[in-house]
């Protein structure tokens, strides 16, 4: 019997998982959170319509049957058929990944999409994971995050020495070239680490997501733009052996759904994001943009990293250099149109 790999040690598959002719996806993230939540129904419904029920995904929420670390392995083995996702969760057994999940002063939703689709990125995604006996694809774009919740103001560089604040991956590296000190945290231990001084600082969404964790009692600073994360991808992860059992019309309707889910949801969010900043505002929150001068050392730590990144791991560096090469393209068309 297949077995998954849960918080609490091996639990038997026919005990985790839905009935039969159901197919288990599992959700890394909360499901009433916005975009990550209902995004997975929304595209687990169109599927589902689309082949007449044959194809019928069963939406779990965070650890129902896996915690988010082990989505891919569990996924890979059998024991799940499908995860929902975010890449830099397994940038810790293959860096690379981390750049189908954000891209620190890169890429904004129509960029990386056309990166992903037509500069040879889902190739490189799937070759990466090709390991782990995955198929990966994006089925879902985010906005811009916020640059995150200060209880100080960010004047200079010399104001990140020393400061507590959590964020992760590439991120937390580069603020970490400037003396900040980065720490990768639960989303439900942030706020008592904002209230108890544990945290000087987090990042964690746009406004519409981050008004759910109450940030604004406690902190008063909310800082712009999200330079950690101009846009970030939902990952699903399909077993391969189960993807490649599959009719060509069913993989298309998977790849059609993941495309429908991320233009419906980019633009469902994009119209929401100033209740959330008037919500802010009248709770007594200083809405601010990161000085020049920081962004500006920002960027240059944020090349540092990728360069030292890129030669510590040659998958890596061809991610990153097929990120490049399409952006300089991209962008030499896009800045003769910029007004």
């Amino acid at each position: 019997m297949k077995k998954l790999m849960i918080a609490a040690g091996l639990v038997p598959l026919a005990l985790a998982t839905a009935t039969a002719g159901e197919l288990s996806l599992q959700n890394a993230f909360p499901k009433a959170i916005p975009m990550v939540g209902p995004s997975a129904d929304y595209f687990a419904e169109r599927v589902k319509v689309a082949t007449g029920g044959e194809l019928d995904f069963k939406h779990y929420g965070a650890g129902e049957l896996s915690p988010p670390a082990e989505i891919v392995d569990n996924v890979g083995s059998g024991a799940l058929d499908a995860g929902w996702s975010y890449a830099a969760y397994t940038a810790g057994k293959v860096p690379a990944v981390t750049l189908f999940a954000s891209i620190p002063f890169g890429p904004d939703a129509q960029k990386y999409l056309a990166w992903i689709y037509h500069g040879g990125g889902l190739e490189l995604w799937r070759e990466v994971y090709a390991p782990f006996n995955v198929v990966p694809m994006p089925c879902g774009v985010t906005l811009p995050e916020a640059g995150g919740w200060y209880n100080k103001q960010i004047s200079s560089v010399d104001d990140l020495q020393g400061l507590k604040i959590r964020i992760g991956g590439i991120g937390g590296k580069v603020l970490a070239k400037l003396g900040a000190s980065a720490q990768s945290l639960p989303t439900g231990e942030i706020y008592t680490s904002l209230e108890t001084g544990r945290l000087d600082a987090t990042e964690f969404s746009f406004p519409e997501v981050d008004q759910l964790l109450g940030f604004e009692k406690i902190v008063k600073n909310y800082y712009f733009p999200g330079w950690h994360q101009p846009a970030g991808l939902i990952e699903l992860t399909i077993n391969k052996d189960l993807w490649d059992s599959w009719s060509d019309e069913q993989r298309m309707v998977i790849d059609m759904a993941c495309k429908a889910t991320s233009e419906e949801f980019l633009q469902r969010h994009a119209a929401k994001q100033h209740e959330a900043l008037t919500k802010f505002e009248n709770a007594g929150v200083t809405i601010h943009r990161f000085p020049d001068e920081v962004l500006a050392a920002l960027k240059l730590a944020s090349d540092e990293v990728f360069a030292e990144e890129s030669a510590a791991d040659p998958m890596f560096k061809r991610v990153y250099d097929s990120y490049q090469a399409f952006s300089d393209n991209y962008d030499s068309y896009q800045l003769r149109n910029r007004l």
